[in-house]
């Protein structure tokens, strides 16, 4: 990753952090779905520079990499984001530093926490009831599957359910190039660590 722009985050007494990110989270997220290959993958991906750092466990910034200054214009993110100008600053693309000797990968973590979800997706997938499949979960303990990582609230259009978006980080001494979800996470790509 070569370049990279720096989203700020700014709340008010009205206007929580949390609500601006999930606002952003969403916007940003239709901004690579316009972008992505026929796999649902992207090559701009994203980092939490104050990640645990702040009393918002995903701090109040967003750093957005790409490889080439070609690729943050293609997202074109004055048009996705012109309705939350009051509450950002978007800065011009700048290059990474070239001394970077740390890298991270920012990825999605999913948890079997909510039984009702969970037995959805048993009822679809053995085609029985949800009432069946929520007897399933009876002695499912959710309080032993509750995690701390850092999440952002997004709403899916697909189901117009809210679904949580936990994200965790894991520090590499390795560059570690490759593509990204729609969500600007990925599993194994790296992102530059300042």
């Amino acid at each position: 990753m070569k370049f990279y722009i720096d989203i700020k985050l700014y709340s008010d007494t009205e206007i929580t952090l949390g609500f601006i990110w999930k606002k952003l989270y969403a916007q940003m997220h239709l901004a690579l779905v316009e972008v992505r290959d026929e796999n649902n993958l992207v090559s701009v991906g994203f980092s939490f520079p104050q990640y645990k750092k702040e009393k918002f466990p995903l701090g109040s910034k967003l750093r957005v990499f790409a490889n080439s200054k070609e690729e943050l214009a293609s997202l074109d993110l004055n048009r996705w984001l012109a309705r939350l100008m009051d509450y950002l600053d978007v800065s011009e693309v700048k290059e990474v530093p070239s001394s970077i000797t740390k890298f991270a990968c920012f990825r999605r973590k999913q948890f079997k926490t909510n039984v009702e979800r969970l037995a959805r997706r048993q009822a679809k997938r053995k085609k029985i009831s949800f009432e069946e499949a929520l007897k399933n979960y009876e002695n499912f303990d959710e309080e032993k599957n509750k995690t701390k990582l850092p999440y952002v609230n997004v709403k899916s259009l697909s189901s117009e359910r809210e679904i949580k978006v936990f994200i965790e980080k894991l520090e590499v001494e390795e560059e570690s190039k490759g593509l990204f979800s729609t969500y600007g996470l990925s599993r194994t790509s790296t992102i530059p660590l300042f």
